[in-house]
């Protein structure tokens, strides 16, 4: 049953993570910051891939000697 199954997940939530501020704030926070961390890996990995040889580190050889 799909609408038991949202209440349950729905009531779980709030009684754990946003019924009081302090653990809602905290919940936003830690939230937010996995989430800026995560999209940054994410977009890191694609422009590293989408410019993969024309980078200082991947012609740095070319020009100069060790």
């Amino acid at each position: 049953m799909v609408g038991g199954f949202t209440k349950a997940v729905s009531s779980f939530a709030y009684r754990n993570f946003f019924k009081k501020e302090s653990t809602y704030f905290s919940t936003v926070v830690v939230a937010g910051v996995a989430f800026a961390m995560t999209f940054n890996v994410a977009v890191d990995r694609y422009w590293d891939k989408k410019t993969a040889g024309t980078k200082w580190e991947d012609i740095k050889h070319r020009y100069v000697s060790s």
